[in-house]
């Protein structure tokens, strides 16, 4: 009877690990995104993160309209962060790691604002260009 409960409680263990690794810390996809940065801003209230918003370049369609899309992103590193803010109403191409669920120290959830669904975190910037209009 115990060897049945001490592997019960190893393929608990072992499951819900499997869980929290695939959804929180396995990554779902990576990219590039290219915009101008429109605002970026430090907040929270617990865990303070970097947030940023970014206008993409040409125009998509939601529903009936047309709309410019946005692009929502969060930031842990501090020297990318600081080098961000500097990057203020230029266009800027942006390299990102997408997972399937956040975590609160990672920044916000932005799952019904951005197209697909996801905690973005952008890890380096690839590009910075002066805005032509």
């Amino acid at each position: 009877m115990r060897k049945a409960i001490f592997i019960s409680i190893i393929v608990i263990l072992v499951a819900i690990t499997g869980y929290v690794y695939w959804f929180y810390y396995n990554p779902y996809s990576d990219g590039s995104r290219e915009g101008v940065l429109q605002k970026f801003s430090r907040k929270g209230n617990l865990f303070k993160t970097y947030e940023g918003e970014m206008i993409q370049l040409g125009f998509g369609q939601r529903g009936a309209a047309i709309n410019s899309q946005y692009y929502y992103f969060s930031v842990d590193d501090v020297t990318l962060a600081d080098s961000l803010e500097k990057c203020l109403g230029k266009i800027v191409r942006l390299h990102y790691i997408q997972y399937r669920r956040s975590l609160p120290w990672r920044g916000e959830n932005y799952n019904s604002i951005n197209a697909e669904k996801g905690q973005y975190m952008v890890d380096r910037i690839e590009e910075v260009r002066d805005a032509t209009y």
